[in-house]
């Protein structure tokens, strides 16, 4: 069974009928990334898949269908997840929070892979009960295999149910989303996801929250990357210096993945120009000081030009032409200097 023990969930779940039966047959689960929503879509799956009458919305976790769930060879359950080697694969069943490791990351779903699921709409289910189809993230679907899903959600076969989960619903056709009935999550009051961190052992919980985006998923996950916060702690360290050294912040950040190093710089130009407009710091309590320190000898204009150039770099950040001269050129126009 999926766990869903974490609280903000089930004030999400209680949008939804009692009965899984009556669920809608598309459902939107949107929302940022580390909130849960996979492991919500599973459990959804499961509820459905489960041969028992039940008055709660949850699967019995005995029964034949949910043994087969369990065992991950469900066979009325297709699941359509960016796999590995650039195609998305479809599992029987799965149980795992997290998809197993691959060798190369995927960033589609293909038209083959939704036409792959032909068969299994048009025949009968196994266990004569319901079918389920669940896509993660929706998103990653290419635009001819969203159009392929949309002639299916136009006219869903009976009994088949599609769970679809989405980081980015604007990303979607808004034909498939008006299609769904959406089931929102929002990160929760921070004060609900440091309890959850610190009920899972996560020291710092307050600042792993912060630089996971309040996602309380994210910041447990990157709350045990070690390499990320000695990496952190270099840059930023450089970044509240007095003597600011743009030479030495380029050579530092030349050894940070570029998405690792746009996303610090952003978070930190995001709390400059929060502090200047007199707002409270998002991401950094650890800097504090630095940064109302920073923020109040600038001017506005400055944090804002340079909060600009730091987004431009962001776009091209997956693959700069020379990154150490990107740097260079980005710490050199650092707050107007």
């Amino acid at each position: 069974m999926e766990s869903l023990t974490y609280p903000w969930v089930g004030l999400v779940l209680d949008k939804l009928p009692r009965a899984a039966r009556s669920l809608p047959q598309a459902l939107l689960l949107s929302g940022p990334e580390g909130l849960g929503k996979r492991t919500t879509a599973l459990f959804l799956a499961q509820a459905l898949l489960c041969e028992t009458d039940r008055k709660e919305l949850g699967p019995c976790e005995i029964c034949p269908s949910c043994r087969l769930y369990q065992v991950g060879n469900h066979p009325d359950l297709r699941i359509l997840e960016v796999g590995q080697e650039g195609e998305a694969v479809i599992i029987p069943g799965a149980a795992e929070e997290e998809p197993a490791p691959a060798k190369k990351a995927s960033r589609q779903i293909s038209v083959h892979q939704v036409r792959a699921l032909s068969d299994f709409l048009t025949l009968t289910s196994h266990r004569g009960g319901a079918k389920v189809i669940c896509i993660i993230p929706s998103e990653a679907m290419h635009p001819s295999a969203a159009n392929a899903l949309l002639k299916v959600l136009e006219e869903p076969p009976g009994a088949t149910y599609f769970l679809l989960v989405s980081h980015q619903s604007e990303r979607l056709l808004p034909t498939i989303r008006s299609r769904c009935v959406r089931l929102d999550f929002a990160v929760p009051q921070p004060q609900i996801a440091i309890n959850w961190l610190r009920g899972q052992g996560i020291d710092r919980a307050e600042l792993a929250l912060a630089q996971g985006g309040y996602a309380p998923l994210a910041a447990s996950q990157l709350a045990t990357e070690l390499p990320f916060w000695n990496q952190r702690e270099s840059l930023l360290d450089i970044l509240a210096d007095a003597e600011f050294d743009p030479l030495r912040a380029a050579e530092c950040a030349e050894d940070i993945d570029g998405p690792v190093v746009s996303r610090l710089l952003a978070q930190w130009a995001y709390d400059l120009v929060r502090l200047k407009i007199g707002f409270k710091l998002r991401y950094h309590p650890d800097y504090a000081a630095s940064l109302e320190k920073i923020a109040s000898a600038r001017c506005a204009r400055d944090l804002m030009v340079w909060y600009n150039q730091v987004i431009q770099y962001g776009r091209t950040s997956q693959h700069p032409l020379n990154k150490r001269l990107a740097m260079e050129s980005l710490f050199s126009g650092y707050l107007g200097r």
